[in-house]
């Protein structure tokens, strides 16, 4: 069969569909590697798209970069802390980052780019978090260090400079999914109380068939960045043989009941992304549920945009998302 180009079969920008031809080019020089050495080369090779695309920083960053250890259960999680530059000296808001990559790659290094421009546009601190990874740790070992990671910003954010009575959770992807099962754990009482949610192209539903969501079956068939069967692999890796968990809410949030006082959210899309409908399922059963929540869709590009700063739709976002943090967390103000 003949395989259509992303020209052909989708609405991409220009910058977008240049971007995925050097990301077509990349995976064929890996695949070799990849398939002789398994996750070890597929998580190197996702921190090398990252950095191939990462672009440059436009003269925008935090004031202070530190990096940290967070204590979670019996060890410590590596973290590293965003600290903006506010004129007066004031205590900055606190968000916890969590990055992309299936719950099974990605960290800190690989989405510096995007939580350090966060941090300087919005004027707040972000504390970007590595989690456990799956297969090595699977569900809830990720989601117990976000809780964790989230709790200590609660307790000591004054320490780091932070404003512990403003705190928002940031998810990108499978982060995404974390945080918005974070801002569900916060409504229930069982997490500290939050201003916002933002999530980015979330994982909201890993149990329903790829048809329940026709952006999946469009986007996902492999020229889209983005593949089906990554979802799946995603999923598997991070359930393993409890795969029947899979509708559970701290897994797919989307086909759980909305708590009372969910924290306002704010989700973006990507017009050709194949979670594309899931997280706008998202949106609308929060909007319908009585949230105050927004969606913001960048139509004419891929999953993981927002990362690749060489796009100027990324950089275009990048400041809609500081801006909304900026004002929720400026109305949170005691």
């Amino acid at each position: 069969m003949t395989r259509t180009t992303p020209e052909e079969q989708g609405p991409l920008d220009r910058q977008s569909r240049a971007l995925l031809r050097d990301y077509d080019a990349m995976r064929s020089e890996w695949t070799p590697r990849i398939e002789a050495e398994g996750m070890a080369a597929s998580r190197a090779f996702a921190d090398a798209v990252f950095d191939r695309f990462r672009g440059p920083d436009r003269d925008i960053a935090p004031a202070k970069v530190v990096d940290l250890a967070v204590p979670c259960g019996d060890g410590e999680r590596s973290a590293r802390l965003y600290r903006p530059a506010i004129a007066d000296g004031a205590p900055a808001p606190l968000a916890l980052f969590l990055h992309g990559g299936g719950w099974s790659l990605g960290g800190i290094p690989a989405y510096d780019g995007l939580a350090g421009s966060l941090a300087a546009l919005s004027k707040i601190a972000i504390l970007s978090l590595d989690y456990r990874l799956s297969p090595e740790h699977r569900f809830p070992d990720g989601l117990n260090d976000a809780l964790c990671a989230l709790d200590w910003l609660h307790r000591h954010g004054a320490s780091i400079g932070g404003d512990p009575d403003r705190l928002a959770v940031i998810g990108d992807s499978a982060g995404g999914n974390l945080a918005a099962v974070l801002a569900r754990e916060s409504a229930l009482g069982h997490a500290p109380p939050l201003a916002c949610q933002v999530l980015i192209y979330p994982m909201t539903d890993i149990a329903s068939a790829h048809a329940t969501f026709p952006s999946r079956m469009r986007f996902g068939q492999g020229d889209y960045f983005l593949v089906s069967e990554a979802i799946e692999f995603a999923r598997d890796n991070y359930l393993g043989k409890n795969v029947g968990l899979a509708g559970d809410p701290r897994i797919s949030p989307l086909l759980a009941p909305v708590p009372a006082n969910l924290a306002p959210a704010m989700i973006v899309t990507a017009g050709c992304d194949p979670l594309r409908d899931e997280a706008i399922a998202y949106h609308d059963k929060l909007r319908a549920a009585g949230v105050d929540s927004v969606h913001h869709c960048a139509e004419e590009t891929i999953h993981a945009f927002l990362s690749f700063g060489v796009l100027d739709t990324a950089q275009d976002m990048r400041r809609r998302i500081a801006d909304y943090l900026y004002r929720k967390m400026e109305f949170a103000k005691p």
